[in-house]
C-alpha cells in the first residue's frame, strides 16, 4: 500500500514508518519536523490543520496513519491550543481522507479519554475492562482525542470511511536495562493508569496489521503490554489507592494488565510481544510477592 504517516518524525511515528517500510509498504511522512538521521521515507513538510497542504499528499496514497497531534496535555502552550490544534489536525486529515475515499484511516487516540489516567476522575465499570468503557475526558488533551473519535465515527457512518482508533496507554521507546529495575520497584502511585504501558515496536506493528486487515466502519482498539510496569501486584495497587474500583476476578494474575486487548487480536491478529517483566525475570528471577 501507499501510506501517509502524519507525525512520522515523532517518538511513535518513527517506529511506524520503519515497520511499514519493512512490511513492504510505500510511506510518505508528513510532519513539521524533519526526521532525524537518514530519511527512511519520502518527507513532506506540511501543517496538518491546513487542507490545502494536506490534500495534495493524501491524493497520492491509499491510507493514512494519523499521529501528528500535540502528544499530551502539558506539551502545548495552553490547554485551548492543545485542544484546538489537535481537533483541527484530526478533522482536516480525516475529512480529507473521507472525501478522497481512502481505504483506511488509523487514528491515534489515547486511554486518557477514559478519565482513568492522569489524575483519574472516573472509575471503570468493571475490571478488567474493554473498549466499551465509557469515555470521560477530563483535560484538554483527552477531550481532543474523544472529539476526534466522535468525528471519525461520524465520517464512518456518513461517508463510509474505514477508521480504527487506537487508544494507547503510555508508549515506551526505551530498551530494557538494569536502570529500569529501580523504576519497577517504585511504590505504586494513585495516578498511574494502572501502571500500564505499550512498547513503540508493538504499537508500530498494530498500525501495519490494522492497515493490512481493514474493516468497515469505526472501531476503537486497546493496545497494551501483557503485564504492568511494576513489581507491585495490581491488586495491591488498587486496594491501596482505588478502593472504590470494582474488584478484579479472584484468579486474576498478580501483574496482568487490566486493559483487555482481545478485540485487536480477534480483528487483525495483534498480540503484545514486549514485556518488561519478562526481561526482569530473565535477569533477576520471578518478582517476589508480598
Amino acid at each position: 500500500m501507499r501510506v501517509a504517516v502524519t507525525g512520522g518524525s515523532g517518538r511513535i511515528g518513527t517506529f511506524v514508518v520503519r515497520e511499514l517500510i519493512a512490511g513492504g509498504h510505500e510511506v510518505i511522512n508528513i510532519d513539521r519536523r524533519y526526521p532525524s538521521g537518514a530519511p527512511e521515507a519520502s518527507f513532506v513538510f506540511a501543517h496538518l490543520g491546513r487542507r490545502e497542504q494536506v490534500q495534495p499528499v493524501l491524493e497520492q496514497v491509499d491510507a493514512v496513519c494519523h499521529l501528528g497531534e500535540i502528544p499530551s496535555a502539558n506539551a502545548g502552550p495552553s490547554p485551548q491550543e492543545v485542544f484546538v490544534e489537535n481537533v483541527r489536525a484530526g478533522s482536516v486529515v480525516m475529512q480529507t481522507a473521507a472525501d478522497l475515499k481512502l481505504s483506511r484511516v488509523i487514528y491515534t487516540s489515547s486511554c486518557q479519554a477514559y478519565g482513568l489516567w492522569a489524575d483519574p476522575v472516573a472509575r471503570p465499570i468493571r475490571l478488567p475492562f474493554d473498549e466499551t468503557q465509557p469515555l470521560a475526558p477530563h483535560n484538554a488533551y483527552a477531550l481532543s482525542k474523544a472529539t476526534n473519535e466522535a468525528y471519525a465515527q461520524m465520517l464512518a457512518e456518513r461517508a463510509g470511511l474505514s477508521v480504527a482508533a487506537f487508544r494507547f496507554p503510555w508508549v515506551e521507546i526505551a530498551s530494557y536495562d538494569d536502570a529500569c529495575v529501580a523504576g519497577l520497584r517504585q511504590p505504586p502511585g494513585k495516578t498511574d493508569g494502572f501502571a500500564t504501558y505499550l512498547h513503540a515496536s508493538d504499537a508500530a506493528r498494530a498500525y501495519r496489521l490494522a492497515l493490512e486487515h481493514p474493516r468497515p466502519g469505526f472501531e476503537a482498539y486497546h493496545f497494551c503490554a501483557a503485564e504492568i510496569l511494576s513489581l507491585h501486584p495490581l491488586r495491591e495497587r488498587l486496594r491501596r489507592h482505588h478502593a472504590d474500583y470494582p474488584p478484579l476476578p479472584c484468579d486474576w494474575p498478580a501483574f496482568k494488565s487490566p486493559v483487555l486487548t482481545t478485540k485487536a487480536r480477534d480483528h487483525f491478529g495483534w498480540e503484545p510481544r514486549w514485556n518488561f517483566l519478562d526481561f526482569y525475570r530473565e535477569r533477576h528471577g520471578e518478582p517476589q510477592l508480598p
